[in-house]
């Protein structure tokens, strides 16, 4: 590869003198970009514009003095690390202590010589660009670090999914037997605690006082069995997806119908819904599978409506990417504590009370948007909610196996 040739380097020269000025020019030859500058206050307007990559000044200027000017370019933005050289007729130390402390990088004594001039030039410039380039590497080394630890994140919450996968598939298996006689049997329960008050009611007469307590604590245990056995099979039915061997076709899938679908799921499970705004950029469907979609936004959706509450606002807004689309799902909670956020999307991790759920929901949801070739990512600012992003292919050509392979 040719490499880029170097830009041509530029240099502010700040002196009260027409000639002084004219000679530094004349002695650093065509090869640079020189500003000429009369005083220290126009060297300080001008600088940023300019934006030198070493600046020359006297020592004494109208107005303030070079150190001043020294002094001052260090405090400006943009130039704390423009290299400084100080002329000057002054050899005492306290001139040159004083123009050091200023954070002048180097200093010349007139009459100038040529030779001497360009050579602290030279050396100042090599020095800013191995500086610059120090730094472009140590932001792109910071770069790869973040990228690594993101990518090891992955792989350890992918390592999990896949163990929990193993595990899921059993205790799939298991839930469901006793799951199913559970079921049928709060049913049975409730219909024969009717038969039961049916039959011990005399005709035009009531049960006795004890009676009716009793019907009534069967009737709450029945209704008791039947919640918990619908608990369960939402859990089985989790475990189900997590465990998941199959991989369907893809479909013509529009994200915002999979949003609005995932948000009439949740208000079957909650009483009532926060408000939902949702704001939706057109473009065409996107290939994925609609019911694993709608499964993977679900989780999603339902911690957002559970942590905004009925008087809350969820603001949906569906963006469209160059390769895909972006699904941003805003919840006007108290937001995520920043020790808990690396470990949101963890199996069997909950910050919920002991018996309201088992931590699945949103691994879940971050196994079946992987598994659909997409991302989901979430974040919460102090103070201002969570909000969750999940971007999906628009052409799915990464899923292979199981969508819940993380």
């Amino acid at each position: 590869m040719t490499a880029l040739p170097e830009p041509t380097p530029r240099v502010l020269v700040c002196d009260d003198s027409p000639t002084m000025r004219a000679l530094i020019r004349s002695m650093l030859g065509p090869g640079y970009e020189v500003l000429l500058v009369e005083t220290g206050e126009e060297a300080l307007e001008r600088a940023p514009g300019f934006a030198p990559d070493i600046i020359v000044s006297d020592l004494l200027l109208p107005g303030f003095s070079g150190s001043e000017l020294c002094r001052r370019i260090r405090q400006t933005p943009g130039l704390t690390d423009t290299p400084f050289v100080l002329v000057t007729t002054l050899a005492d130390a306290t001139s040159r202590a004083l123009g050091l402390e200023a954070g002048a990088d180097d200093y010349l004594y007139k009459p100038l010589r040529e030779r001497e001039l360009r050579a602290r030039v030279v050396s100042l410039l090599r020095l800013r660009r191995a500086m610059e380039a120090l730094e472009a590497r140590q932001r792109e080394l910071e770069a790869v670090n973040a990228a690594l630890e993101e990518a090891q994140v992955a792989l350890v919450r992918a390592g999990k999914l896949a163990s929990v996968g193993t595990l899921a598939a059993g205790l799939a298996h298991e839930i469901n037997n006793p799951l199913s006689y559970i079921k049928a049997g709060a049913r049975s329960l409730t219909r024969s605690v009717e038969e039961i008050a049916r039959l011990a009611t005399p005709p035009g007469g009531a049960v006795s006082p004890e009676l009716a307590e009793a019907l009534a604590d069967a009737r709450d245990i029945a209704r008791e069995m039947l919640e918990g056995s619908q608990r369960l099979e939402r859990i089985a039915g989790d475990l189900r997806i997590i465990a998941s061997p199959d991989a369907p076709a893809d479909e013509a899938v529009d994200p915002a119908e999979a949003v609005e679908s995932a948000f009439l799921l949740a208000r079957s499970r909650f009483p009532a819904l926060p408000r939902l705004e949702l704001e939706v950029e057109p473009g065409p469907p996107i290939e994925s599978v609609g019911r694993l979609l709608i499964q993977g936004l679900l989780p999603v959706v339902e911690n957002a409506v559970q942590v905004s509450g009925p008087g809350g606002v969820i603001h949906v807004r569906i963006r469209q990417l160059n390769v895909g689309v972006e699904i941003c799902i805003q919840d006007s909670g108290p937001g995520i504590p920043p020790e808990i956020l690396p470990r949101i999307f963890d199996p069997f991790f909950s910050t919920r009370p002991h018996g309201q759920g088992m931590g699945l929901g949103l691994s879940v949801a971050y196994g079946i948007i992987h598994g659909l070739g997409g991302d989901i990512q979430v974040e919460s600012p102090p103070g201002q909610g969570a909000t969750f992003r999940v971007r999906l292919p628009r052409r799915n050509t990464a899923r292979v196996g199981a969508p819940s392979g993380g």
